[in-house]
């Protein structure tokens, strides 16, 4: 038996030798060469009446046996075929192969990826192979295409550029359907323009219940004539002759239809062409499905992202530990609120050039933060230079108050150090007003159809504002009523008497929060 001998990347390669044995840089070929001087179909080995033939099919370089250039010639044990930049030799195949091929094919992934042009877009595919390796050849392109496109919309484009590219289509159309089944265009193209958006979709509802329901794939070469469309009312109206609709299936269900089509022609499809449609579909579906779970993903960054701007590590993860729990329902929840202000903050500002105003709200902001954050609070906003914050939501908390009311301490504690920086620097003391008021709140995401914030809504809010900004002094911490009876035996207060606040129609007793007296009783400790 003989066999041809050649040398590739550095390795030895022996193929046995027999008729039908074709030679090319196409993958579909029984001896792949891999190189640009071999055209993807270069030759075939032929025998007759005992005789072996190498065979030119009409390739660019041509072949050699012997370094002389032949159509078809002849070959024996010992000659040399030349077929692109390689040589092979025919030898006598050595005795331990038995029947069995000892060649080896080694495809760099270089050299795959030559096969595509630039950003990833298909090269023309050979009008010299079969339908069958015609298939093939598209469908490794696809994957190649697909697997690098991450986002739905560019994925949508992607696929209808290789329908148009592939196929003999005038119009085409990607349905995909949505949760309740209800179908939705996402993608309408004609050839060499655009369907306009006010256009009618010359879509046949017929064949796209047909292809969803009976899960197939369709061919007609005559909608007009073709009787299972007979009672298609759109087939009629938009002129609909030659058709393909194929399902986009994943899985255990069809997630939407690509449906192309021909106005003009009768007949401009073929079986092959149905069979390229459905295998592309098949590849689109996975593409898309992957595109629309890493818009899921994305969207839970961006979640995630959204509640690190305003809640503990420790409140995200038990948050989206929940995963039954449905967040964004607006709800009645028992809280409290802190506000915290800025003494004579705009004062300080008439002084300052914008920069530095900026860096200065980002120091405070960032120390109240962090003091919110150790205790499990939810930083609702910023206004101007005060802080909004609560405890007790997304997550219930028992102790609510006395989380808002360690944090109030704490702030000012930290607010001390941060003072004491900055007299060494030779700046001003930086001092607060601060109130805490707790009880019932509406919390959830509020807002418009365009942008929603989670935050909470309700008079307990509108006291504590007013606590801050009416009664509570310079570096002093003001509680409500409901805070200080949920707190007491915690903390020392001292009662302030009742006051009559906007908006209220009955006083409320308000009390001061006697630090001093705590970190007495923390340094006798």
């Amino acid at each position: 038996m003989l066999e041809l001998v050649f040398e590739d990347s550095g390795v030895s390669h022996r193929v046995p030798v027999r008729g039908g044995l074709t030679l090319g840089r196409s993958s579909d070929n029984d001896v792949v060469l891999r190189d640009f001087s071999v055209s993807r179909h270069h030759a075939r080995i032929e025998e007759n009446d005992g005789d072996l033939h190498l065979v030119d099919l009409e390739s660019t370089n041509g072949v050699r046996i012997n370094e002389e250039f032949v159509a078809s010639g002849a070959f024996v044990l010992g000659d040399l075929l030349g077929v692109g930049s390689f040589e092979l030799r025919v030898e006598e195949a050595a005795s331990d192969t038995g029947s069995l091929s000892s060649a080896t094919f080694l495809r760099p992934l270089s050299e795959f990826n030559q096969d595509y042009g630039l950003e990833g877009q298909p090269q023309e595919i050979s009008k010299e192979i079969g339908p069958r390796e015609r298939v093939f050849e598209i469908l490794a392109q696809v994957a190649k295409v697909l697997i690098q496109v991450e986002e739905l919309d560019p994925v949508l484009e992607k696929v209808m550029d290789l329908v148009f590219d592939q196929l003999r289509v005038d119009r085409g159309f990607i349905v995909l359907f949505d949760a309740d089944g209800n179908p939705q265009l996402e993608l309408n193209r004609v050839r060499e323009s655009q369907v306009s958006e006010d256009a009618e979709v010359p879509i046949s509802r017929t064949i796209l219940d047909m292809v969803s329901q009976q899960q197939v794939a369709i061919l007609t070469h005559d909608a007009q004539a073709d009787q299972r469309f007979e009672a298609g009312r759109s087939v009629r109206i938009h002129q609909i002759r030659s058709a393909m609709c194929a399902p986009l299936w994943h899985r255990e269900r069809v997630i939407g239809v690509i449906y192309v089509d021909s106005p003009l022609h009768v007949g401009s499809f073929s079986a092959s062409d149905l069979d390229l449609l459905t295998a592309l579909s098949n590849y689109a579906a996975v593409a898309i499905e992957r595109a629309r779970l890493n818009e899921n993903i994305r969207r839970e960054r961006q979640a995630r992202d959204r509640l690190e701007r305003y809640h503990s590590p420790a409140v995200i993860e038990a948050v989206l530990s929940e995963s039954g729990d449905d967040r964004a329902t607006v709800t009645v929840r028992e809280t409290s609120i802190l506000f915290a202000d800025i003494v004579g903050f705009t004062a300080r500002c008439e002084t300052l050039p914008p920069e530095e105003v900026a860096a200065f709200l980002n120091q405070f902001f960032s120390l109240a933060a962090d003091v919110i954050f150790k205790y499990g609070g939810t930083l609702d906003k910023f206004i101007g230079d005060a802080v909004m914050a609560f405890f007790g939501a997304p997550l219930p908390q028992d102790d609510h108050a006395e989380r808002a009311v360690r944090s109030a301490l704490e702030l000012l504690t930290a607010l001390d150090e941060w003072n004491t920086e900055r007299e060494a620097v030779g700046e001003d003391r930086v001092e607060v007003r601060v109130a805490v008021n707790s009880g019932p709140v509406v919390v959830g995401d509020i807002g418009s159809a365009t942008r929603v914030d989670y935050t909470v809504l309700g008079n307990t809010v509108n006291v504590a504002s007013r606590l801050e900004e009416h009664v509570a002094k310079p570096g002093t911490i003001v509680l409500g009523e409901s805070t200080q009876a949920a707190t007491a035996g915690l903390f020392p207060t001292e009662p302030l008497g009742s006051v009559q606040l906007k908006g209220l129609s009955r006083k409320i007793n308000i009390f001061r929060l006697a630090a001093e007296e705590i970190e007495k009783t923390e340094a006798e400790n």
